[in-house]
Parts: C-alpha cells; sequence; structure tokens
C-alpha cells in the first residue's frame, strides 16, 4: 500500500481515468491514499477531486445512516464529471442498503460509480480502535474492491482475493491487496480497454 505521496490535483485540463471525491467531512490524507493506491494497482491515472455536500434526500433518520444507494444515484446526476471514467465517492458516514444492515461500500456493477466508508473501518468487532495504516488498508481495499464492481467483476470464493465478500472487519483484515489469478485477469483486461477504448477487447 502506498502512502498517498503520489496523489495530486490536475490542472483544470487535465483529467485521470479515475476521479476520487470526498462527499461530506472526509480526511485528506484517506483521500491521497486511497487516489494514490487506485493508480498505483489499476495503472490508470487517479485525480483527487473537489469536495461535494452529501445529499440530505440520502439519510434514512429511523436508520441513522445515509442510503449507499441513493447517495450513487445523486452522483449519476454530475454531469460535469463525465470525463472520467470511473468516479469513487468517498464517505465518513455510515452507509446501508434496504436489505443490509450496513454496507462498507456500493457500486454500479459495469457502470462508472463506486462508493465507499470509512465508518465502520476504525474499530474492531470489540469495539476497540485500530492504528491508522490499517484504517488505510481497509479504506483501500474496499475502494478497489468496489472499483472492481464497477469493472464487472463479481465476488470471488478464492481465500484472500481482494474481490472477496467481506461482511465484517475481521473478513476485510483476511483479504489482501491483491487479486486471484481470475479476477486479476479479468481486471486488467478491463482496465486496458479503459486506457484503450479505441482497440480490440483482449
Amino acid at each position: 500500500m502506498t502512502d498517498g505521496t503520489h496523489a495530486h490535483r490536475r490542472s483544470p485540463g487535465a483529467r485521470g481515468a479515475v476521479g476520487v471525491v470526498p462527499l461530506g467531512n472526509v480526511g485528506g490524507v484517506a483521500l491521497r491514499i486511497v487516489a494514490a493506491n487506485v493508480q498505483a494497482v489499476s495503472g490508470l491515472a487517479t485525480d483527487v477531486l473537489e469536495p461535494r455536500p452529501l445529499p440530505p434526500s440520502a439519510y434514512l433518520g429511523d436508520r441513522r445512516q445515509y442510503d449507499a444507494s441513493r447517495i450513487i444515484a445523486h452522483m449519476a446526476g454530475w454531469s460535469e464529471l463525465n470525463s472520467h471514467a470511473r468516479i469513487i465517492g468517498l464517505v465518513s458516514v455510515d452507509l446501508c442498503v434496504p436489505i443490509l444492515q450496513f454496507v462498507f461500500g456500493e457500486a454500479q456493477m459495469g457502470g462508472r460509480l463506486a462508493l465507499v466508508s470509512g465508518a465502520r473501518l476504525r474499530t474492531n468487532p470489540d469495539g476497540s480502535e485500530v492504528p491508522l495504516d490499517r484504517y488505510y488498508e481497509r479504506l483501500v481495499k474496499v475502494a478497489l474492491h468496489e472499483l472492481g464492481h464497477t469493472l464487472e467483476i463479481y465476488h470471488c470464493d478464492t481465500p484472500g482475493c481482494l474481490m472477496c465478500f467481506s461482511p465484517s472487519v475481521s473478513h476485510l483484515d483476511r483479504s489482501d491487496i491483491r487479486l486471484c489469478s481470475r479476477c486479476l485477469f479479468l481486471f486488467n483486461r478491463a482496465v486496458h480497454a479503459l486506457a484503450h477504448p479505441k482497440e480490440k477487447p483482449l
């Protein structure tokens, strides 16, 4: 995992393939680390974008959480960011979807948009706080996992693969920042298609 020193804001005329955008109150270090690792793993130029507010309509008062699907639907209206092939939203609020009590992230399968939350990544199941390096590692894993979904990679059954489903931070900690051979092939093929859209598929 890289420390974020290679993530930077580009000039307005220069656009990367991936944009990482904070929604609401998100730490700058976390943003840079996520962007740097997305760029390092995928090889795709990655931008840290200007912050945006969370959509109030996504808040579920009865659950005291934000509906991840509603936030992604809100992100879909950002037409001025269409020059980025993929957008990863980063939030510090707790996320859920109607059928799950919480999610670490959500993505459009085969689409442009992904969403990642750090809300449940700072602590262990017993409530103890984890060191910052563990928190950042978890955040990077979730971001890359959700990016994988946008590249049409489904959940994997290979132990340790980054695309394994992680229902808890304990499961997340058992995954590596790596892909199994099958998912790596799919990932590289999809990334190549993004970087070279006019070429025939590999």
